[in-house]
């Protein structure tokens, strides 16, 4: 096979999407030697992707220094220039990490995270949600093969679009095992004295958007002082729209001292946030997968999530749930977490139970295979 896919998504921080195919594409050139992959990506500013590329002489990369946008506008509006151009060869198959399907004659394969846009239409710009409601409508129409991150999110696909339901597969994201690694004391201290980080302290990983739940989760740190004073909560991850509302519910609880907006860390300064901290609070209104929720477990840390969406179908019984829109549930589950010993030590055990299930091998290996089934179809 001929195997397309577009890696614009790496010239964006690594999270989401960019985790999912960076990841992906490492393990496929472990695991597959008998397939071609085409890389395409375009961009003005980013000039140095290919040191993010797998060295796999199966994988050939194209990056093209043409705006983003402009690349978007034509696939949009004209389906031009076809993918398989830049190759000076035909694609047996192409896969998009996102809504947009890639002008090419082969197999179409495109992967949805979740229906944000749809579920909480009041947190997103209008024009932005029609314009993604758009694209995905018309992409989930084209597309020979659709790969959706759990079952909760292709539920919801079946649900709201009149779909095939034999194009749609469930693809689990998996876990680096980097994180599974215990880190030296040396490179704990190092995290801990360059953030003045406490000894006991609440840890967020995600990024600062709206459906993250960060104004609830703030008021449940209040609650949470009028018990443990003391208690710090670190926010780790990128600014996104959300900032500014986050600041001020900051200064309105006058709780300035007690948290910290770290921002985006890479992956070996993450694993010692998770291995430093004493609770990993997820308080989500929606999660297509939620993979910080394994990065904790697999780091010895205790769980403490909102019940909803696709995070009960990934955690199952490895964390205490409460209820997202509730702050004073939030703050009784984490305290309950922080006070009980014998209650960490059983979350722990039963999140390293699950969080071994999930491995980028076994994505691969998923993926690889129904690439196949669609071109035997």
């Amino acid at each position: 096979m001929r195997i397309g896919f577009d890696v614009r998504p790496f010239l964006k921080e690594e999270t989401g999407v960019g985790i999912y195919f960076k990841n992906l594409l490492f393990s496929l050139s472990q695991i597959d030697q008998d397939n071609e992959y085409y890389l395409f990506s375009s961009s003005f500013k980013d000039r140095f992707l290919t040191h993010k590329i797998p060295p796999f002489s199966r994988m050939r990369f194209r990056d093209f220094p043409i705006p983003v946008k402009a690349v978007s506008f034509f696939w949009n509006k004209l389906g031009w220039p076809p993918l398989d151009y830049f190759f000076k060869t035909g694609l047996d198959l192409t896969h998009s990490p996102s809504p947009l399907i890639l002008p090419t004659k082969g197999k179409k394969v495109i992967t949805v995270y979740d229906l944000f846009f749809m579920d909480f239409p009041n947190m997103t710009d209008k024009e932005a949600r029609k314009d993604f409601l758009r694209k995905t409508e018309g992409s989930l129409n084209k597309a020979d093969g659709i790969v959706t991150i759990s079952q909760f999110t292709k539920k919801q696909l079946t649900d709201r679009f009149s779909l095939d339901q034999n194009k749609v597969k469930v693809i689990y994201l998996g876990l680096n095992q980097s994180f599974w690694k215990v880190m030296s004391q040396e490179e704990l201290e190092e995290t801990r004295t360059k953030y003045a980080l406490p000894s006991t302290f609440l840890l967020f990983v995600g990024a600062l958007e709206p459906r993250k739940n960060l104004l609830n989760l703030i008021e449940a740190l209040k609650i949470i002082h009028e018990k443990h004073k003391k208690i710090l909560l670190v926010l780790v991850g990128p600014k996104r729209q959300d900032y500014k509302n986050v600041i001020n519910k900051i200064k309105e609880l006058e709780l300035e001292p007690w948290i910290r907006m770290v921002g985006y860390v890479y992956e070996k300064e993450l694993r010692t946030f998770y291995r430093l901290a004493s609770v990993f609070v997820f308080p989500s209104l929606l999660e297509g997968f939620g993979l910080p929720l394994l990065e904790a477990m697999a780091s010895d840390l205790p769980v403490v999530a909102s019940q909803t969406s696709a995070i009960t179908e990934i955690v199952k019984d490895a964390c205490l749930y409460f209820n997202p829109y509730d702050p004073e549930d939030m703050a009784e589950k984490i305290i309950l977490v922080l006070e009980d010993k014998n209650l960490q030590q059983a979350l722990i055990t039963r999140g390293k139970r699950r969080a071994s299930d999930f491995n980028w091998e076994k994505t691969a290996a998923e993926t690889l295979s129904f690439y196949r089934s669609l071109l035997e179809r």
